[in-house]
């Protein structure tokens, strides 16, 4: 395959990831509905803990090149998005 047809592919999978992230702040969004009905904080420290221990360790095992502290870095910032939905 040539460069444009990489390019390509990597095209589809961000309008994939793109639809994929709308669709986490979607039920982010219920979540913090939910949090507020009940009083609770949007930020919930032990849950963000275990979702980053839990993609570092899908990570490791996964044998992709990204390292699992790549990946812990990308879900730290999704999760900082997420919460302004939630809010």
């Amino acid at each position: 395959m040539e460069i444009d047809d990489w390019r390509m592919r990597i095209d589809e999978l961000n309008d994939e990831l793109i639809a994929l992230l709308n669709r986490r702040a979607v039920f982010a969004t219920e979540i913090g509905k939910i949090k507020r009905s009940q009083g609770l904080p949007v930020l919930d420290p032990a849950r963000e803990s275990a979702v980053l221990e839990c993609v570092k360790e899908k990570a490791a095992k996964s044998g992709g090149p990204l390292s699992p502290e790549s990946i812990e870095q990308i879900f730290r910032v999704i999760m900082e998005e997420t919460r302004k939905v939630e809010e």
